[in-house]
This record gives structure tokens, sequence and C-alpha cells, in this order.
């Protein structure tokens, strides 16, 4: 009869689409029953009366007001433009030919 860890793990790779070779299989199977060792440690903690939580701190998201401004660097920007259309880089029509 098979070793149950690695007829789990056999199990799981089938489930992910894995192939592994035999040789695989049996290097894998400890290190899959040890992952298992620490979810079966933490399932076994006692969290009655502990709220759920997606973080470990009180961190909420700062923003700032979404105005829109001039930003003063079109100027700049557009010095190096080598075809400039008003406050615009020009470049080539890519669809429909010549302007």
């Amino acid at each position: 009869m098979d070793d149950p860890s690695l007829e789990r793990l056999r199990r799981t790779a089938h489930l992910a689409r894995l192939e592994l070779s035999e040789e695989e299989a049996r290097a894998l199977a400890p290190e899959l029953d040890a992952i298992l060792e620490h979810f079966r440690a933490l399932a076994s903690v006692d969290t009655q009366g502990v709220p759920p939580t997606c973080g470990a701190g009180e961190l909420r998201d700062v923003l700032r007001a979404d105005e829109p401004r001039r930003s003063g660097l079109d100027e700049r920007l557009l010095e190096g433009a080598p075809d400039r259309r008003g406050r615009h880089y020009g470049v080539p029509r890519t669809l429909g030919g010549e302007p």
C-alpha cells in the first residue's frame, strides 16, 4: 500500500494539473506534509471573539481631492519635440495614410 503522504501529494498535483516524476513526488511529499502541519497548527488556534481583519494595522488610504490642474511643465516637455503641434507632440498618422 502506498504512503498516505505520497497519495495526498499525487492527488494535489493532479488537481493542480502538475506532472511530477516519481522521484519528484517522493521528494516533495514530506514538504507538503510540513506545510499542511503548519495549517493544522493555525486551525487549532482559538479565534472566538477575534474580529476579522485584512491587515495588521489601522492604516487608511490618504486621498487628495481629484482636481485638474496644470503641471507647469508643458513648455519644458515640448522643447525637445521634433514636431510640435500647439501644446502637443506631432506624430505621423498610423491609420489612413497621409494627413
